[in-house]
């Protein structure tokens, strides 16, 4: 298992960290599941870039929504049109909470993991969960999802990734063709 080693070391802004925090430990307080996604996670895993939302996964997004924006601490307001998403009031970073066990959207193959541990502290994706799910992202809108596909293809080159990490037999393929035009590139 490849550990992530980023975020504590200066990578992501304080902004998006805090707020990263913040939601967990709410969620934490209500016994609620997480895992942190997307990203803010690419940034664990050692790819530096910007990102202006946080991607958590939880059993249940509505349940999560109502709980963040009903905690005492009322940082969060729900985004307009999307029941899904909240905004920190303080640091106006997006939160957008998934759905365990369930695809990003339709076409999608690769189901968000179920998260089983309750904790005030970060908890990530695994790096081959986090490639399968950016890859698949990138599969079914290859355009607008180009960064999905770029920040993998930095993950492989920084992480010097082997052609046989466990990533999703969905995106296996992909993820094999990538590695092998970058072996033909080095």
């Amino acid at each position: 298992m490849v550990e992530p080693r980023f975020l504590d070391k200066g990578a992501a802004t304080s902004a998006m960290r805090d707020t990263a925090r913040a939601v967990t430990a709410a969620l934490a307080r209500h016994n609620i599941p997480h895992l942190v996604a997307g990203s803010l996670v690419v940034q664990e895993y050692g790819y530096p870039g910007v990102t202006l939302d946080v991607d958590i996964i939880v059993p249940d997004v509505l349940q999560a929504a109502k709980i963040a924006t009903t905690d005492s601490t009322r940082h969060w307001a729900r985004a307009a049109g999307v029941p899904t998403r909240l905004q920190d009031t303080r640091h106006g970073v997006i939160i957008d909470l998934r759905p365990a066990g369930k695809v990003l959207q339709t076409g999608c193959k690769v189901p968000f993991p179920n998260p089983t541990v309750v904790s005030d502290q970060l908890k990530f994706v695994m790096l081959e969960q986090l490639i399968s799910l950016k890859l698949d992202s990138w599969s079914i809108s290859p355009v607008r999802r180009l960064a999905d596909k770029a920040h993998v293809v930095e993950l492989m080159i920084r992480r010097e990734l082997p052609r046989d990490l466990g990533i999703h037999l969905a995106v296996r393929d992909i993820y094999l063709e990538t590695w092998d035009a970058l072996q033909v590139e080095k």
